[in-house]
């Protein structure tokens, strides 16, 4: 392998993680033979440091071994959906090969069974730009919900990488990963920690709502780490066998969505840890510490700096930046140094940060008066302790819907909501109690606020 990534040190020599995958086992040595194997096939057809390749794969070896490969020789990955259609892709990142399980077509390789290259040859597409110093291009939705392209480049990887395994605690430890390694949460805070510093990885094809065969695979295992979003979170902690799991684990990370007051609850008795940031983030900018949970609690700042903004916004400025966004087929380069603005409206307590809202859930009333959500439902909340979910949305008529839960499941006196309300209870136009299970959610488990109102 080519010495030409700010990562290449990771991976120079074989580690002593082996990995596990649905009955298949390659140990550290076989990984390791598997990304050298990758790495000559890749050079042998003429691809280089600041390529791209997509790559449409599961969780498995073959992932593995082709993130091995490409981090060492400098090679841009761009890991999508496995069920991606990757043809389209390769026009619109001027990609020069795609991996991909389906049937092979031109540049689209399949790995071999055990993960590694192809046994003939492959045939890359002529690219013209170039991504150096960019170890991933990550899609992501963001907060505005127009999907792009992020360049995550190898520095900020390797400083998230730096700030954050002191406290990750995976040396010589069983790590599942159910978080899909396409999102920036499970390959940087998932997958690279446990390549370098744990002595096992078993990851699985198993839904991660199938909680009894979680939990089955986690005893087999003996599994110590696992990260996940709170919906995963929720779904174990509401059976026996699920929340011994989560108490018996040694670490693990839940992130990518807020935590409501009765997961955090149950989190409280763990070793896991909320984690937050965003993709732009390399996906790292909080941490808290053991078992210390609370509804909507992101941590303390780890690697970068942060601020609140005058609207409420949460910012954040370091290495752990992503360094451009890929549009109109080129790499559109971003000021290293700027603040980087989350979309999310945060509260602060002795340096402490905590999830009020999104900043784009705002709408306005018929009377054009703009409504916050976060900084309402945070002051209702306060007064109407005995809520456990709370969110204001707009109705068609450009009033409020209020919709909550309670601890006990008993309706709130309409009294108490008009006085937390003040000067908007007029302009309520449904009030609604909704069992905490009833709430839709997105698939990392935070409320889908597009689709409370189908909620009736």
């Amino acid at each position: 392998m080519t010495e030409n990534s700010a990562l290449q040190e990771l991976f120079n020599k074989s580690g002593t993680a082996e990995l596990l995958f649905d009955g298949l086992r390659l140990s550290a040595s076989d990984l390791h033979h598997g990304a050298d194997a990758w790495s000559r096939t890749l050079r042998h057809a003429g691809i280089a440091r600041g390529d791209r390749i997509v790559c449409a794969l599961p969780n498995g070896p073959a992932f593995a071994q082709l993130l091995m490969a490409t981090l060492a020789d400098g090679v841009t990955l761009v890991p999508v959906p496995p069920d991606e259609d990757v043809i389209p892709l390769l026009d619109a990142l001027d990609a020069r090969l795609a991996v991909a399980t389906t049937l092979p077509h031109a540049s689209v390789c399949v790995p071999s069974d055990t993960g590694g290259p192809p046994g003939g040859p492959i045939t890359p597409r002529t690219a013209t730009a170039q991504t150096e110093q960019v170890a991933f291009l990550l899609r992501t939705s963001g907060t505005s919900g127009t999907p792009r392209w992020i360049a995550l480049p190898a520095s900020g990887v390797r400083a998230v990488l730096d700030s954050h395994l002191p406290h990750l605690n995976m040396e010589g430890g069983s790590v599942l990963c159910m978080l899909p390694w396409h999102h920036a949460f499970g390959l940087v805070l998932g997958l690279l920690p446990a390549l370098l510093r744990a002595r096992r990885i078993v990851t699985t094809a198993i839904p991660a709502r199938d909680t009894a065969a979680i939990i089955a695979l986690a005893a087999s295992a003996a599994v110590t780490h696992l990260s996940m979003v709170p919906l995963t979170a929720r779904r174990l902690s509401a059976t026996a066998d699920g929340m011994a799991l989560l108490r018996n684990l040694h670490g693990g990370l839940v992130g990518g969505a807020p935590i409501d007051a009765s997961l955090a609850a149950q989190l409280t008795t763990t070793r896991l840890r909320v984690g937050y940031g965003q993709t732009e983030a390399s996906p790292g900018i909080m941490l808290s510490q053991p078992g210390e949970f609370s509804a909507g609690f992101l941590g303390r700042p780890i690697g970068c700096d942060v601020r609140i903004d005058d609207d409420g916004v949460l910012a954040f400025r370091g290495p752990n930046a992503c360094s451009g966004i890929w549009e109109n087929g080129e790499l559109q380069s971003l000021e290293p140094l700027r603040w980087q603005r989350t979309d999310d409206i945060v509260a602060v307590d002795a340096g402490a940060y905590t999830f009020l809202s999104r900043a784009s859930a705002s709408f306005k009333l018929s009377n054009g008066t703009l409504v916050v959500p976060a900084a309402i439902e945070g002051a209702m909340r306060l007064q109407l302790p005995h809520i456990t979910e709370l969110a204001l949305t707009p109705t068609s008529q450009q009033s409020i819907a209020v919709t909550y839960s309670t601890q006990d499941d008993v309706d709130l006196d309409r009294h108490e909501i008009d006085r937390a309300l003040g000067g908007l209870r007029s302009y309520i136009g449904t009030l609604r109690r909704v069992p905490l299970s009833a709430w839709p959610r997105t698939p990392k488990g935070e409320i889908d606020r597009m689709h409370i109102a189908a909620l009736g």
